[in-house]
């Protein structure tokens, strides 16, 4: 996973609960099934916590004693939220990333920005993406005319980064489309959904998702 998917993952996640503890951003993770598009380990997002703070982006403001073990509260400073808004940005513009985790865990916090914003941010993802399908097809061009220094069959190589680019294309023009289309809603707009009031993780609260 792209080092700053877990980063955004977590600031993100206490800024929904703050304060909240380690143990509920692992039951909300664990409930996005982030097991499926991230490397997400209990370990890992409790370093993070700890890393966060550290470098002033969460604080503790309380600790909870819970069955005899210390729980700590984590709530988002300033500046975390500083650092959420730039590594959201960055994941919904990232074409390069080597996962799906980064494009995934920004998806999970579009409702925090506003339309205009996402939408700007979903067209100039597209157009990196036609860049690259541009390279890969000149470089496709040039290896079906033969390259005495290049094995034949690197040809597969860009022809599945096509693939893969053209893919990634696609859904970024959809999401654009609805969104454009007044799908979801987004910070500044009226919430269309909130949580269950049994919910066990949300609990009694019934917070909008965009909750600032």
């Amino acid at each position: 996973m792209a080092p700053y998917s877990t980063r955004l993952l977590v600031l993100g996640v206490v800024r929904i609960f703050q304060p909240a503890h380690g143990y509920l951003l692992l039951q909300e993770l664990n409930s996005w099934q982030v097991d499926r598009w991230a490397n997400v380990k209990p370990g890992s997002i409790y370093s993070a916590l700890r890393t966060l703070a550290k470098e002033g982006l969460l604080e503790v403001v309380q600790a909870e004693q819970d069955d005899s073990v210390a729980k700590a509260s984590y709530q988002i400073t300033e500046a975390g939220l500083t650092e959420f808004s730039q590594l959201f940005r960055q994941s919904i513009a990232d074409v390069a990333s080597p996962t799906i985790a980064t494009s995934m865990a920004g998806i999970a916090f579009l409702p925090f920005f506003n339309r205009a914003e996402v939408t700007e941010l979903l067209r100039e993802r597209a157009s990196r993406l036609e860049r690259g399908l541009q390279a890969e097809s000149a470089a496709i061009a040039q290896l079906s005319q033969g390259q005495p220094d290049v094995p034949p069959h690197v040809l597969e190589h860009h022809l599945f980064s096509v693939e893969l680019l053209r893919g990634n294309l696609n859904w970024t023009a959809a999401a654009l489309n609805r969104i454009e289309s007044g799908d979801y809603a987004f910070a500044g707009e009226p919430p269309v959904w909130s949580p269950p009031a049994d919910d066990p993780i949300w609990g009694n609260s019934r917070q909008p998702i965009d909750k600032t």
